[in-house]
């Protein structure tokens, strides 16, 4: 990753910590190896329109998912999943100018 961001909320809350690339498509092909073989998935949310979501209760493989965004048949995906001992969202979008995808990555402590 590329952008790491780091800010506190008022009252000294810290936000977790953001990470933010550009993947190219052997890259993203890459990352969906590693999803499928060394994370638990806990829940995918194709993003469809600018303004809506896929209907909530919806299931949708990983696979699926890698095959609407790689069709533009959806405009993004969020991915939850669980990896040693985190919980991690991946938002994956198309990168202006069609120069691969976006990934916005950021750990979860909701402990």
């Amino acid at each position: 990753m590329e952008e790491k961001s780091d800010h506190t909320l008022p009252g000294g809350s810290a936000l977790p910590d953001l990470q933010q690339s550009v993947l190219d498509p052997e890259t993203l092909d890459q990352l969906f190896v590693d999803l499928a073989s060394l994370t638990e998935i806990t829940e995918i949310i194709p993003k469809a329109a600018a303004q809506g979501y896929v209907p909530e209760h919806t299931e949708i493989t990983l696979e699926a998912s890698r095959e609407l965004l790689l069709a533009g048949h959806v405009r993004g995906l969020q991915i939850r999943y669980n990896y040693q001992g985190s919980q991690w969202w991946d938002t994956l979008l198309p990168a202006p100018g069609n120069q691969g995808f976006r990934i916005v990555r950021i750990q979860h402590d909701f402990d």
